[in-house]
């Protein structure tokens, strides 16, 4: 499929407008070590949500925007914690379904039910990975995709692990299967998100791998990671992802649900790092600098204004939209 800069043009001007949100929840440190945070991208105002001496990562938003479920190893184990976005930290509740480790939690869009990648052993938190639903209330959870039953011929070299569930609706998910040919190194071979119907229980290939042509007519495979699903107004939903080529090189993309084009979205920027939101009209992205240092930044849905850069100091990691 062949990308040219008039798709990349035709990508931007379909700006997503019915996401409103304009407040980032994201994990920082300042000292090695992870609390979540709030930001304003108005008025690039941060205010801090925890304070403990454990990790507290991968914050995800509730849609009426009442409580955050994020990962904690207040525990030991990467464990499932649910707060009031007013709250304190010491409030945060444990609703994790039992031992293992959670990671890169969801909620739907009523609410109520968290898409998480789990794994059954707290100590090999990569290894049997699943993407499982769990129910806030009642803390119990159900298998949805096994790593496991994903093994093929094709792979069978490979551990796969599959990862980041987002919802397109209450019975659509996106996840990511990631394929390691060395797990310890971090030696990532494939990633490619698919599109999983809760209803008919089957599953369909949307992004990564496959080769495109830039503007140039240069022929570009990539691998496809951190989906974000935008809803637009008047043009249905895209999803959006950081396309990484190469060992490091990474360019956030867009594709619109339902089989349309998929394209660049022509932010120009070095230093993206991902994942790629909307909020406010604006693009709010995670960045690295030279340094290996990760921030968040954001600029205009038109690309025409130079980018802002939230004045943090230390590192951010998970940012995620509170809507």
């Amino acid at each position: 499929m062949k990308i040219s800069s008039l798709l990349m043009a035709a990508l931007i001007a379909i700006t997503p407008v019915a996401a409103t949100a304009t407040e980032v929840v994201f994990a920082g440190s300042t000292d090695g070590q992870f609390d979540l945070y709030v930001a304003d991208i108005i008025t690039a105002q941060t205010r801090r949500l925890t304070e403990t001496p454990s990790e507290e990562i991968m914050p995800a938003a509730a849609p009426d925007r009442s409580q955050i479920a994020f990962v904690s190893n207040r525990a030991g184990a990467n464990s499932l914690y649910l707060m009031q976005l007013a709250g304190t930290a010491s409030a945060a509740e444990d609703i994790s379904a039992g031992v293992g480790a959670y990671a890169n939690p969801a909620f739907s869009p009523s609410g109520a039910k968290i898409a998480v990648q789990y794994a059954p052993d707290p100590e090999a938190p990569y290894e049997n990975t699943q993407i499982v639903f769990l129910d806030p209330k009642t803390r119990k959870q159900e298998i949805v995709i096994d790593s496991a039953s994903l093994k093929t011929a094709e792979n069978s070299d490979s551990t796969v692990v599959v990862d980041r569930p987002v919802w397109i609706s209450e019975t659509l998910i996106v996840y990511v299967m990631a394929e390691y040919s060395d797990l310890e190194a971090a030696r990532l071979t494939k990633s490619t998100l698919y599109m999983y119907d809760l209803k008919k229980l089957e599953q369909v290939r949307v992004a990564g791998g496959e080769s495109y042509y830039d503007a140039e007519g240069r022929a570009m495979g990539f691998k496809a990671t951190m989906p974000v699903v935008v809803h637009e107004k008047d043009h249905g939903s895209s999803l959006l992802f950081a396309a990484i080529r190469g060992a490091t090189e990474r360019e956030p993309m867009r594709v619109e649900i339902g089989g349309g084009e998929k394209g660049l979205i022509d932010l120009n920027d070095s230093e993206f790092f991902g994942p790629m939101l909307f909020a406010d009209g604006k693009w709010v992205y995670g960045t690295m600098n030279e340094e290996g240092v990760t921030g968040l930044a954001w600029r205009d849905g038109a690309l025409q204004a130079p980018k802002t850069t939230l004045p943090f100091e230390g590192r951010i990691i998970n940012p995620a939209l509170i809507p």
